[in-house]
């Protein structure tokens, strides 16, 4: 099915102020993308068309959704092991009923995105009921909900900007040599793509450019960790094609440059934490470091094969 004109609007929504870019560069046929009824995670450019499945989009839709339960879940034990100068221990917290609750939750829509992986069709795995059901005309009314739709808009448009760059690599017979460097220019023109010209946007009409800026990193940081998510642990360092899952991600943390929203580090924060538990790479309590910030960046680098 060609859904093109889909991802079109999905620009527009997340990146308008550079959809007329895109298209001169890209263009706006018919059947640029297409969606396949292909089983587990297929996101590919290939002949000049990029190719994703179902399973996929639900992937990603799911992660966020995901991502949003690991804020909900470390918002508040993390911000208490700060002030009190306590140690981050995941292990130990999950003792108290309250926070194995966030934490089930949490691993059941990770579990749902690992079914889906092996799954034959979407079909197959069962909605969660906690989350609202991607469909045309979907309207949330939970502001919570509706947070994390458009941070999964957001994570969905880096996703299809990075294929759009293989793209443009192969209409123009341009492509680096080694597959690996492709991938990390990809990586590059859909983070610019995202960021940008996203402080020109903001002050344009009239929102705060530290908040579009952490939003749409946000975003891409749900992207990287649906990657690291559906990606077999032995495998998070060593690919052929691809830079380990914590260098990617490293670098789309490395963009959030002050100034930014006093939310900001604290959210990441709570998404890495939250991934690493359910992962095994915190195997003893973590001293807290001078700031959340100095924690996301200790956590990424721990997202290690075993």
């Amino acid at each position: 099915m060609d859904v093109s004109n889909a991802v079109d609007l999905l620009f527009g929504g997340v990146v308008p102020e550079r959809l007329d870019e895109m298209k001169a560069q890209w263009g706006k046929d018919a059947d640029r993308i297409r969606l396949l009824a292909a089983r587990g995670f297929l996101f590919q450019q290939l002949y000049g068309t990029i190719q994703v499945s179902e399973t996929a989009l639900r992937q990603i839709w799911l992660m966020g959704y995901a991502a949003w339960r690991a804020v909900r879940a470390y918002n508040t034990a993390l911000t208490v092991a700060m002030l009190l100068d306590m140690p981050v221990d995941p292990a130990d917290w999950h003792s108290m009923r309250s926070q194995t609750i966030e934490d089930d939750a949490f691993d059941a829509l990770i579990e749902k995105v690992h079914e889906l992986t092996s799954a034959i069709s979407v079909d197959d795995v069962a909605f969660p009921e906690d989350v609202p059901f991607p469909r045309e005309g979907l309207k949330i009314d939970d502001p919570e909900m509706k947070c994390a739709f458009d941070l999964v808009c957001m994570a969905g448009a880096y996703v299809f900007a990075h294929e759009v760059r293989h793209c443009i690599f192969e209409r123009c017979g341009d492509n680096p040599e080694e597959m690996i460097n492709e991938e990390v220019k990809c990586d590059r023109w859909a983070l610019d793509l995202m960021l940008g010209k996203a402080d020109e946007y903001a002050r344009a009409n009239g929102y705060d450019p530290a908040t579009v800026r952490a939003k749409r990193i946000l975003g891409i940081v749900i992207a990287k960790l649906t990657i690291l998510t559906i990606t077999p642990r032995d495998r998070w360092d060593t690919s052929d094609d691809h830079p380990p899952v914590r260098e990617r991600l490293q670098a789309v943390l490395d963009a959030a440059t002050d100034p930014v929203p006093d939310w900001f580090w604290i959210t990441v924060a709570s998404m890495l934490t939250a991934c690493a538990r359910r992962f095994g790479v915190i195997d003893q309590p973590i001293p807290f470091p001078a700031s959340f910030r100095d924690l996301a960046y200790g956590l990424c680098d721990r997202l290690k094969a075993v």
